[in-house]
């Protein structure tokens, strides 16, 4: 018979101390069958019925007369982890799980966390882009564009040139190669993802705005679409794991440069 369980919020703010939980937040429980006052969580569904090898007698609460587990940190992470390239809700999440959960992640729970990603995926399908197609239809989206998308890649580089154009095998498609990503150092990863962001940033909300936007907000908008629907894969994660050091890359004077440029 399966444990009940305690996720979510409430489960973090029994660990958490720095945590500040809402009054009104629901009680996210794995049971059976629904307990009153809780928000079910079927076993079921994904692969909830495993986090229930991951507690112990000794972290329990009493809840409706009921005996509940309260989910690992560690458990906690996973979880939280394995949806975070859904756009739902991303700046909740993302902020949630680097200030209170990324530090518990643990190498033993990467297959649990490997199939929840998988069958989050399954479960709540979103578009991702297709790399493996020319540069002209991959750029040929919904966003009206001003300007070519690989100039302002040029306008905003690190170094002579794109670091993207580090990962291309064919200079011709947009797909990039993850064994050359995964030749590159972190700080040029890094640079990487930022180099995206601060172009994405510029072409879907400072050019289209004529420049009227505040510039942190739209790298911060950018940033998220890199982490959800503009990007997947390995690049998509990276961004994710690492999306404090992202954030720090915003670059004002990249904007003003791009400005002067093309004004």
């Amino acid at each position: 018979m399966t444990r009940n369980v305690l996720i979510g919020s409430r489960a973090l703010a029994h660990w958490s101390k720095s945590f500040k939980l809402r009054n009104d937040a629901d009680w996210d429980i794995i049971s059976e069958a629904p307990i009153g006052g809780a928000e079910w969580h079927n076993p079921e569904h994904l692969n909830n019925s495993e986090v229930q090898r991951w507690t112990t007698p000794q972290y329990t609460i009493e809840f409706a007369g009921q005996m509940v587990y309260v989910a690992l940190p560690s458990v906690l992470a996973a979880i939280k982890r394995s949806h975070l390239w859904r756009d739902l809700s991303f700046q909740k999440h993302i902020t949630m799980y680097h200030r209170h959960l990324a530090g518990s992640r643990s190498a033993h729970l990467n297959s649990f966390l490997e199939e929840r990603t998988r069958l989050t995926h399954e479960a709540y399908p979103q578009g991702n882009p297709n790399l493996m197609q020319t540069k002209e239809d991959f750029f040929d989206d919904a966003v009206k564009k001003k300007y070519d998308h690989d100039h302002l890649h040029e306008l905003v580089a690190y170094y002579d040139k794109p670091l993207y154009t580090r990962l291309q095998p064919d200079s011709a498609l947009a797909w990039c190669s993850k064994d050359l990503w995964y030749n590159l150092m972190h700080e040029d990863k890094i640079k990487c993802i930022a180099e995206e962001a601060h172009v994405i940033a510029m072409e879907r909300m400072m050019i289209p705005n004529k420049w009227e936007y505040p510039t942190k907000k739209a790298y911060i908008k950018a940033v998220d679409k890199v982490c959800t629907t503009l990007c997947s894969g390995w690049f998509r994660d990276y961004a994710i794991d690492h999306y404090p050091e992202v954030m720090s890359h915003f670059d004002q004077s990249k904007f003003n440069h791009v400005k002067k440029e093309l004004t």
